[in-house]
């Protein structure tokens, strides 16, 4: 008999499936947006080619993956949003894996530094902006959560993103993503996933290398973000590429 909590969701089957170290490897890597082909999440995996299709049939089947046909190849993605935040959440509570190479410790060091959360900034910069945006009065704490106040942020308009052009569909405008990284929230929604994709259209971050989730901060990037969020030398120095 399955166990069920709450509201009856089966939380054990999720985690069962989350709980294979290959196929938590596959989702992990496409937590940022990516759509990437079933060779290359083996890879990532450290899998077979037929055993990676294996573990990506069962993520599909449980919703938590979906299917992208383009010509004779198959894409997988991260099926919504609320899978890169259950993931994000449970990196907060999981124990930390020490750093077994150089390699490891790079990685590790690259995205603490900044990193996206599916399609909003995470790591100290995603805490730092949010943190900006914070101390403006455009962002807010109540009952724990995050919220925007839709009057002051249209009024400071932060990089020339509105709230009516963020809002899409029933996504919350703002929330709260506990950081594994600092242990604070950092700003996701609609909100969140807005700033990140102008920061890239700026030419502030770019991926630090392709198919990753680790981002950079350019030096247009550093500038700019002393100009709008008033970052000080001690945050920029943290932010700036090894």
């Amino acid at each position: 008999m399955n166990r069920t909590v709450g509201d009856g969701s089966d939380i054990a089957s999720v985690a069962a499936l989350l709980g294979d170290a290959s196929r938590a490897a596959m989702v992990t890597a496409l937590m940022d947006g990516l759509r990437l082909p079933a060779t290359e999440l083996a890879r990532i995996a450290g899998v077979s080619k037929s055993t990676a299709s294996e573990h990506l049939a069962r993520l599909v089947d449980s919703g938590l993956l979906d299917t992208e046909r383009c010509g004779r190849h198959t894409y997988y993605r991260v099926a919504d949003p609320l899978v890169g935040r259950a993931l994000e959440a449970l990196a907060v509570i999981a124990p930390q894996r020490r750093p077994n190479s150089l390699r490891s410790v790079r990685r590790h060091e690259e995205l603490g530094r900044a990193r996206l959360c599916y399609d909003h900034l995470a790591g100290h910069l995603g805490v730092a902006v949010t943190d900006a945006l914070r101390q403006r009065g455009l962002l807010y704490e109540r009952d724990a959560a995050l919220e925007v106040d839709q009057a002051a942020w249209d009024a400071h308009v932060p990089l020339d993103v509105t709230c009516d052009a963020a809002r899409k569909g029933r996504r919350p405008l703002a929330r709260g993503c506990v950081d594994w990284t600092v242990r604070r929230h950092h700003l996701a929604g609609a909100l969140g996933a807005k700033l990140a994709a102008r920061m890239f259209d700026l030419g502030w971050i770019q991926r630090r290398r392709e198919k990753e989730r680790a981002i950079v901060v350019t030096d247009v990037g550093l500038h700019g973000m002393r100009e709008v969020f008033d970052f000080d030398d001690s945050t920029l120095q943290a932010l700036a590429p090894a």
